[in-house]
C-alpha cells in the first residue's frame, strides 16, 4: 500500500570503540566531508524522503556537532522537498545499546507524525546505520518502493564467500581467546545465505509494537528485521550493494591518497646558527628568520599542510606571534602532524635542500632520523638530499638556502 509520510530514521548514537581511536567513527572524514554528514546528505537529498531523525549518543557529548551538522545539511537546497519545503532533520537522544537508541527515535518519529497529522499507520520509516555512508538513492528508492508490497523490507547482498556453521560452544572459545582452533563445522549451502545491510523499512506501527514486544519477552535482536520477525511480521528483502558496507574498524575506512608540495627559502646571515631538519650544521652563517629558521623543515610543514588542505605555515605559525620567536621547528612540525589528525598517515616524505655550501651529505641520515621520529614513520619513508645550483643564483651565490619538500597522506577525505 501506499504510505502518506516517509521518516528516514538515521542511527548514530555508537562510540566506535572498536575503531581504537577518540573520535567517533561516525564523525571520521569520508569523501570530504565526515561518516555521518555523508549519510544524512543521502536521505536529506532524496526525493521520496520527507523527513529526518538522527539518534545522538546518550549523554549529549555530540549534540551541539550534530546540531551543526544538521544546520548545514537544511541549509543546502537539495534537502528541500518537491513543494520546496525545507525537511525537518530532528536530532534525539539515545539509550544504552543499539536496541535502545533505535527506540528513542521511533518515539520521536510516531511523536513527529502526530504533530503533523498523521498516524503510526500512515508512516514508513527507514532505519540506517550512520555507520553505512555508501548507501546510495537507488537503494532508498528500493525499500520506499517494496513496501507498498511488504509491511517490512531489509537491504541484503548475496554472500560471496563460502560459510560453515561452527557449534555455540566453539563460538564461546573464539570471543573469549581470539583463536581458531580446530572445530567441527557444517557447510552451509552459499546461495541461500545473505548478509544484511541497512537501511530496513517498516510501517511505523509495526516496528514500534514489535520493539515493545521484544522487551516484554527479553528478546535481543541483532537487527530491526529480526525483532520485526520475532514480531510475526515477514521480511522482504531489497538488493544492497558492496559499497553499502558498515564502518566497523579502521580497516574498513576508504583510504585516499593526496600529495602535498612545499617550499621555503632563507637568507643566510651572521650570528646565527645553522639548523635543517632540526640537525645543526657547523657553518660560519646562519638562517635568517623568526623562529630558528629551518628551511627544510618549514618547506615540510607546508607539504604537510597543502596534501591536507589546511593553508600554509604562515596561517598557523605567523612571524608576528612572539610565541613563535626562536621556535624549535620540529616542534612546530609535530603541532602539523596533530593538526592532520589521528586518522590520517603520513605515507611518505621527500626533502631535497638546495645550497652552494657547507655540504650536508655528512647530515642526512640524522635528519632523516629527526623527521622519521617526529612524524611517527619509518626512516624508510623519509628521503633527505641535497644540491647545489653550479653558483647560479641567490643560493648558488651562498646568499640563502632553499628546500623543496614533496609528501603523501593516506586518508578518508
Amino acid at each position: 500500500m501506499e504510505y502518506k509520510r516517509v521518516y528516514a530514521l538515521i542511527v548514530a548514537a555508537g562510540s566506535g570503540k572498536r575503531m581504537n581511536i577518540e573520535l567517533p567513527k561516525q564523525l571520521l572524514p569520508y569523501r570530504g566531508s565526515t561518516v555521518l554528514e555523508t549519510s544524512v546528505r543521502k536521505f536529506a537529498e532524496h526525493e521520496m524522503i520527507d523527513d529526518i531523525v538522527v539518534v545522538s549518543p546518550a549523554d549529549g557529548s555530540l549534540d551541539k556537532t550534530y546540531y551543526q551538522i544538521m544546520g548545514d545539511i537544511r541549509m543546502s537546497e537539495d534537502a528541500e522537498d518537491g513543494d520546496g519545503r525545507t525537511k525537518d532533520i530532528l536530532v534525539v537522544r539515545g539509550g544504552e545499546e543499539r536496541s535502545d537508541s533505535v527506540f528513542e527515535g521511533l518515539k520521536a518519529v510516531a511523536e513527529d507524525a502526530e504533530s503533523k497529522g498523521y498516524s503510526e499507520d500512515e508512516v514508513t520509516v527507514l532505519i540506517h546505520d550512520a555507520a553505512r555512508p555508501g548507501v546510495d538513492r537507488f537503494i532508498i528508492r528500493d525499500c520506499i518502493e517494496a513496501m507498498k508490497e511488504c509491511r517490512a523490507v531489509t537491504v541484503a547482498i548475496p554472500s560471496v564467500d563460502s560459510v560453515r556453521m561452527a557449534p555455540e560452544d566453539a563460538i564461546k572459545t573464539l570471543k573469549n581467546e581470539g583463536s581458531y582452533p580446530i572445530i567441527s563445522s557444517t557447510c552451509v549451502q552459499r546461495e541461500l545465505v545473505y548478509c544484511v545491510q541497512t537501511p530496513q523499512a517498516f510501517v511505523l506501527s509495526d516496528i514500534l509494537r514489535a520493539h515493545e514486544m521484544a522487551a516484554e519477552d527479553g528478546f535481543a535482536g541483532t537487527d530491526d528485521a529480526s525483532y520485526a520477525e520475532h514480531a510475526g511480521i515477514e521480511v522482504g528483502i531489497v538488493k544492497g550493494t558492496r559499497g553499502n558496507a558498515k564502518i566497523t574498524t579502521s580497516e574498513d575506512l576508504e583510504l585516499r591518497t593526496r600529495v602535498g608540495n612545499g617550499y621555503d627559502v632563507h637568507k643566510l646571515v651572521p650570528g646565527r646558527d645553522l639548523i635543517l631538519c632540526g640537525t645543526p650544521i657547523p657553518s660560519n652563517l646562519g638562517l635568517d628568520g623568526h623562529s630558528d629558521a629551518d628551511v627544510a623543515t618549514h618547506a615540510l610543514m607546508d607539504a604537510l599542510l597543502g596534501a591536507a588542505g589546511l593553508g600554509d605555515i604562515g596561517r598557523h605559525f605567523p612571524d608576528t606571534d612572539d610565541r613563535y620567536k626562536g621556535a624549535n621547528s620540529l616542534k612546530l612540525l609535530s603541532k602539523v602532524k596533530e593538526m592532520l589528525g589521528e586518522d590520517v598517515l603520513v605515507g611518505n616524505v621527500d626533502i631535497t635542500i638546495i645550497a652552494q655550501e657547507p655540504k650536508l651529505a655528512p647530515y642526512n641520515e640524522e635528519m632523516r632520523k629527526n623527521i622519521a621520529k617526529t612524524l611517527g614513520i619509518s626512516e624508510s619513508s623519509v628521503n633527505v638530499k641535497a644540491t647545489t645550483e653550479e653558483g647560479l643564483g641567490f643560493t648558488g651565490r651562498g646568499e640563502a638556502i632553499a628546500a623543496f619538500a614533496t609528501c603523501t597522506i593516506e586518508g578518508s577525505f
